[in-house]
This record gives structure tokens, sequence and C-alpha cells, in this order.
């Protein structure tokens, strides 16, 4: 019984991680024209790149089923900028509000699209 409990106390951290990563808020992502890439973590959430070391947790107002199986998204900017609760993603000719954006680390993405 002493084993479960520890390996449950290990597994929780690590649970929650994935769960609530552990990103800085932000308002926005400036220079949004240097977007190289993203990818599809669940029906809500997308990392958006735009360097090698630079990632961008964006969630979603609500459920895109298609946003797994998307070969290209759309990104609305103003000023070459994206604003949480103002762009919106656009995927096969639906939009769908950014409602947060959080800056993740390397670790993070790894963590957050290896499940």
């Amino acid at each position: 019984m002493k084993r479960l409990i520890v390996v449950l106390l290990l597994c929780t951290p690590l649970a929650g991680f994935a769960m609530n990563p552990v990103g800085t808020p932000m308002k926005r992502i400036v220079f949004a024209n240097n977007i190289d890439g993203w990818q599809a973590v669940d029906k809500r959430r997308l990392i958006l790149s735009t360097s090698p070391n630079k990632h961008y947790l964006v969630t979603l107002n609500r459920e895109c089923l298609q946003l797994a199986f998307a070969n290209h998204v759309g990104v609305s900017t103003s000023n070459n900028t994206i604003y949480s609760g103002f762009d919106h993603i656009t995927v096969d000719g639906a939009r769908f509000g950014i409602k947060t954006i959080l800056e993740v680390s390397r670790a993070e993405v790894q963590a957050l699209t290896s499940a």
C-alpha cells in the first residue's frame, strides 16, 4: 500500500504540470510575422512558435474539432501583434477567438505534446 501511495504522489505533480503549464501569462505576441510553426495540443490549445526558443500556448475560446487534423491555421493580427481576447485563429474557415496566451519553455512544450 505504501508503494502505491508513493507512486501516486510522484505522478501527481507531473499530471498537474501537463494540465496547467507554468507558462508566463501574456496579453499579446509581438512580431507576429515571425511565427514559423504551430502544433495542436488538444481541441482548445495550440502552440505557436516564433523561434526555436520562443513558444506560446494559445487557448481558444471554444473547442475546435478540426485543429488536430488541420494542415494550416490562420492567425489574425493587429499591427503585427496578436492580442488575447481580440484576435482569432482560423481553421478550415471557422474562426476561434483567442482566450489566453502563455509563453512556455521548450520543456513545457515537450511535456504538453508528448502525451
